[in-house]
Formats: structure tokens, C-alpha cells, sequence
């Protein structure tokens, strides 16, 4: 019997006493439409001064596992949060394995224009001090409702990994901008779709750049057949300033223009900043414990904080080991599944199968009861167990 999420609406007054409530869920006989996982949350702003919504889409797996998430923030969301989400399902899905599976939050606009352009301090003699943004108007304002409201919010309410990753388009990508130079670590990973630039952002590059943190540095840059000449700058720019431990790429669509290349940007953005994420277990013949370990080591390097393989993937680099009858392999691939999750009676039941083609009965048996003291309800485990004791 399968869950379907349904989507969950919560009003709520004020973003200390947030309330959030987990999406209801109704029971279908038949296969039903794949979970959504999708709620709408809506608080009034002390900093906006005004009622604001956030969208939020959590992984297939977020209900059913301890599992902790990067987070995918998303400006303009009421254009570019459904396609999004489903983006990055699509790439951190089983077969896939692009990405980690990931929170996506879309911030949903009122006034983009208001809220997406830095306001200049004005000095006496009328000209604009490009050093100086307003704090408390314009782009400054809204650094600030991210920094001390939403990013707050979900860290608070979520279970999250510390790497945040930012997608803006076209005027958004101003504001994006603005935010790596004024506060790098709030997002170190940026895709950013046709982004409107200024001559004061650009000249201010080296804010970040020159930024003495190395997991502050990863931006990916699409644009589609418009105007390029402001793009073209930002990556001149990038490519005469870029510090070595800056990771940028920028990638032109010429098949798209400017409201549709946010799509293959998006796509190709994720691929980019999880370059090193993706091992193809169905080309590796011979993939061992070690070396997946060795990766996600890598990985954690790479970006700061530890990361560790899911039980979903190390399920599916034992069953591939097992199917291509490497089974020591597959049995040293099911054991750290299960030390990494004691709770899963699907672990168990896989270190069962494995022992069990290995030749070991006892420890099939054990693995295999193990798994039905976890759930009794799975009923391959139980006609497996019949079949080894008798």
C-alpha cells in the first residue's frame, strides 16, 4: 500500500512561532501519481514588513528516512519552483544519481523589481557611492529578509546539510550578484540564468573572489540566444580574477531565448556543481567499499562538510556487485549499509540475499530475521528465511 502526499497549506503570523505541520497523506489500492512532497508556508515579515510565502518541495524519502538535505533556493518561484523541484528528483533518482536528493524552497515574489535591485547610498553632491547599498530598501532589504528569516527558518524546521545553493534569472541574477559580494557564505553554490548585471557588481567581483574561504566558490552561468554583452563581461571577468579553487562554468543555448533557457541551465547548473557526486555503479565492474568511500571523502572535501553515500545508493551498488556476482563485494557493500542504517529492515534483507549467494546460511538466516524484527510485514524476507531453515 502506497502514500500520496497532498499538499499542505499553513497560515502563519509571525516567523518566531512558525508553525509547520507535515503534508496529510491518503491511501490508494492502486499505484498512485508519484508524491508531490510540495507546501506552501506563509508568515508575515518583520523585515518585509508585509505577508510573504515560501514554497517548499522536500525528497521522496524525506518522510521515511533521517536523512539531511542540501538546500536548493529558488528567487522568482513562482515561475521556476515547479519545474525545479522536479529537476532535481530527476537528477538525484534512482539510475541517475547525479546529484544528492535535495529541499527546494522557492521564494515567491511580490515586487521583484523592489526587491531584487541594490539602491545606492545617494552622497551630497546627487551621484550614487557604489560601495554603499541601503540596507533597509531594495536588494539590501532583501539580503536581510533571507538572512534573518528564511535561511533561519528552514535550517530551523528541516533537516539540513550546512551547503546551500542559490538559482536566479534575469533580474534575480542582479540580485544574486549582490548577495555573493555582500555575504559569500549564505549561498556558495550559484546557477544563474541570464543575469542582469551592472557595471558597479562587476567591478565589485573580487569581494568574493578574494573571499578567504575555499567552499564559497562554485557558479554556473546559462544564457540563451538574447543580448549577451553583460554576460560576456561577467565571464571575462571570472576568467581574469577566478582564484584556481573558484569553480565556475558558463554555457550558451542558442535554441533557447531568454524564458526558456532557465530550464537547461538549472539542469546543466546542478550537474556542474556536483561534478564529482555521479559514480555509474553499471559500468563499474568491480566497485568496492573502498572506493566509494574514498569518493564521498573526496566529496567531502570538496565541499566542507562531511557527506556520506544514502542507503538508497549503497543498495544499488551491492545489488549491481551481486547481479555481476562479485559478491564479496556486495556483501562488504551491505554491511556498511547496515552500520550506516541500523534501522533499515531493507539493509538487513540485502545482507541476507548476499550471504545467502555467498553460501553463508547462518549469517543469511541471521540477516533475514533481523530484517522481520525491523518489519514484519515484508514478506520476501519471511519466504526467504521459510526456504533457508527448511
Amino acid at each position: 500500500m502506497k502514500k500520496i502526499a497532498i499538499i499542505c497549506y499553513c497560515l502563519l503570523l509571525s516567523l518566531p512561532s512558525l508553525l509547520f505541520f507535515n503534508p496529510q497523506v491518503a491511501y490508494a489500492q492502486d499505484d498512485p501519481l508519484p508524491a508531490r512532497n510540495d507546501t506552501a508556508i506563509h508568515f508575515k515579515s518583520k523585515v518585509m514588513a508585509e505577508t510573504r510565502t515560501l514554497w517548499i518541495h522536500v525528497p521522496d524519502d524525506y518522510y521515511t528516512s533521517n536523512n539531511d538535505y542540501p538546500v536548493f533556493y529558488v528567487l522568482d518561484g513562482d515561475s521556476h519552483f515547479n519545474y525545479l523541484a522536479r529537476t532535481t528528483d530527476f537528477l538525484s533518482g534512482y539510475d541517475r544519481n547525479r546529484t544528492p536528493k535535495m529541499i527546494v524552497v522557492g521564494v515567491v515574489n511580490i515586487d521583484r523589481g523592489r526587491d531584487f535591485t541594490p539602491v545606492y547610498l545617494k552622497k551630497q553632491d546627487g551621484n550614487r557611492d557604489s560601495s554603499k547599498i541601503m540596507p533597509d530598501t531594495g536588494a539590501g532589504r532583501f539580503l536581510r529578509y533571507l538572512q534573518q528569516e528564511v535561511v533561519p527558518y528552514i535550517d530551523k524546521n528541516y533537516r539540513v546539510q550546512p551547503y546551500r545553493i542559490l538559482a536566479a534569472h534575469s533580474l534575480g541574477g542582479l540580485f544574486a550578484l549582490y548577495a555573493k559580494e555582500t555575504d559569500p557564505l549564505l549561498f556558495p553554490g550559484m546557477i544563474l540564468s541570464s543575469p542582469v548585471t551592472t557595471d558597479r557588481l562587476l567591478a565589485n567581483l573580487a569581494r568574493f573572489l578574494n573571499f578567504n574561504h575555499p567552499y564559497n566558490g562554485k557558479m554556473f552561468v546559462g544564457i540563451g540566444n538574447e543580448n549577451t554583452s553583460k554576460v560576456d563581461l561577467l565571464v571575462a571577468n571570472l576568467k581574469r580574477q577566478a582564484p584556481v579553487w573558484f569553480n565556475w562554468a558558463n554555457q550558451y543555448y542558442p535554441d533557447e531565448n531568454h524564458f526558456t533557457a532557465p530550464y537547461k541551465t538549472v539542469f546543466d547548473g546542478l550537474k556542474f556543481i556536483y561534478w564529482d557526486w555521479f559514480i555509474d555503479y553499471y559500468e563499474n565492474d568491480n566497485l568496492t567499499m573502498p572506493a566509494i568511500d574514498a569518493r564521498f571523502q573526496k566529496l567531502s572535501d570538496e565541499f566542507g562538510y562531511k557527506m556520506t553515500p544514502s542507503e538508497e545508493f549503497l543498495n544499488n551498488c551491492g545489488y549491481y556487485q551481486l547481479r555481476l556476482n562479485h559478491i564479496k563485494n556486495a556483501v562488504s557493500i551491505f554491511s556498511e549499509n547496515v552500520k550506516k542504517h541500523p534501522a533499515s529492515f531493507n539493509a538487513y534483507d540485502s545482507l541476507g540475499e548476499a550471504y545467502m549467494h555467498l553460501g553463508d546460511k547462518p549469517n543469511a538466516i541471521r540477516y533475514y530475521k533481523k530484517s522481520l524484527e525491523l518489519n514484519p510485514q515484508n514478506s520476501n524476507g519471511r519466504q526467504m528465511l521459510e526456504k533457508l531453515e527448511n
